[in-house]
């Protein structure tokens, strides 16, 4: 992420900011609902007895269920369920990206077509995601167009209509040829349910794959009931500042008609044959040592949209939680740049300590760490003030 593209994050964080605002109004119960959620998270997270329930009703309701305990062994046991398959539909999944899906099919050349907007632009452009829920927010409308322009030789106009247009046919195309789609789940529930959230209404067609269904999802996401629903409000709102998502998927098994003599016969539509992966790569670990609240989080993304180191610093720091996350994941993400200043906590719906956490995990001294990050951080924050003004200057001409 250059300096351009953050000057562009800063701008469209603000978007969602504002719509915030204007929308807090009509969810008057916001508050206890996130109190709600608090309580469900503390009670779930880590939770054998909601884990085993979840995973008993799952596999009573059709699922299978498969347990991998790092990325390469979620990464071998998609591959055992694609079998021969050579083109792959997906939706937006933040697991899918902790694990490098992606880039690990492409190396067995296996086609894998990313089928939510954000993401195709990421994936065709060569980008890193800026936001759990809006992985292109960095990248402006210009930017989006004058790029496809060079890379597809088009000549598509200063127009958003144009882009998804032009995006669509491919994902169409591919969705139309895919025997599988992969997915990630916003929630898993001890009476064997997945729920998803969508906006676009791409995942309607990814699950319905003639062939296979895959759920990737992390062990943190169970849920005692469909009251989780609560939490796709709340997901909703601080990610996008909008009430509720024009989708909410709802599956409770593969498909199955009772018609004829009241029998149950299963496998009508599509999906005949789904599966889930149970991912724990290192969750169980740092749940039991030190960093359980890590996992309450419910991927909102609003630590990221008011993170002002993340504003500076870009992709160097990666905001909130998902700073710490990819800390200690993958060590891409530097937390001496962390101001310490706690927005990260007053902003999160559910009050996450995550500077506690990033200060272990950083370590060294508070005092030394936080005059530096200041330091950095106003020299950074001058220069892109500079930056934005002349390219406000330049754009005037």
């Amino acid at each position: 992420m250059n300096d351009v593209q953050i000057l562009a994050m800063r701008k469209s964080f603000e978007i969602v900011k504002k719509r915030q605002k204007a929308n807090i109004t009509k969810i008057p119960d916001l508050q206890e609902r996130a109190e709600r959620l608090r309580i469900v998270r503390e009670e779930c997270v880590g939770n054998p007895k909601v884990i085993e329930k979840s995973i008993e009703s799952l596999e009573s309701n059709g699922f299978k269920v498969r347990f991998a305990e790092d990325s390469k062994k979620a990464i071998n046991i998609i591959l055992k369920e694609i079998g021969s398959a050579n083109i792959v539909v997906k939706t937006k999944s933040n697991i899918t990206k902790e694990i490098n899906l992606t880039k690990e099919l492409e190396k067995r050349k296996i086609n894998i077509v990313e089928t939510d907007i954000g993401d195709i632009l990421i994936q065709l452009l060569g980008e890193e995601p800026s936001h759990p829920t809006g992985s292109a927010s960095h990248l402006s409308l210009d930017y989006i167009i004058s790029s496809l322009n060079r890379k597809f030789g088009t000549k598509l106009e200063r127009d958003p209509f144009a882009a998804i247009e032009f995006l669509l046919k491919d994902i169409k195309q591919y969705i139309e040829m895919a025997e599988v789609g992969i997915t990630g789940a916003n929630a898993i529930t001890a009476e064997g349910s997945i729920i998803l959230l969508h906006n676009e209404g791409n995942i309607f067609e990814t699950i319905r794959r003639p062939r296979k269904w895959i759920i990737l999802a992390g062990i943190d996401k169970f849920y005692p009931s469909i009251d989780a629903l609560n939490a796709a409000k709340i997901q909703t709102f601080y990610a996008t500042g909008t009430i509720m998502p024009s989708f909410i998927e709802v599956v409770s098994g593969i498909s199955k008609t009772a018609d004829i003599e009241k029998k149950l016969y299963k496998g009508v539509h599509n999906p005949k044959d789904v599966t889930v992966i149970l991912v724990d790569n290192n969750r169980d670990y740092l749940i039991n040592n030190g960093f359980r609240e890590l996992f309450y989080c419910i991927g909102c993304g609003n630590c990221v949209i008011n993170c002002p180191s993340y504003k500076v610093f870009g992709n160097k720091f990666k905001g909130g939680r998902f700073a710490l996350f990819s800390a200690l994941y993958s060590n891409a993400s530097n937390l001496k740049l962390c101001l310490s200043c706690g927005k990260c906590r007053e902003n999160c719906p559910l009050g996450i300590y995550i500077p506690r956490m990033t200060r272990e995990a950083r370590g060294g001294s508070e005092l030394y760490n936080f005059v530096l990050s200041h330091i950095n951080w106003l020299v950074q924050s001058i220069y892109l003030e500079t930056l934005g003004f002349y390219l406000t200057l330049k754009g005037n001409d």
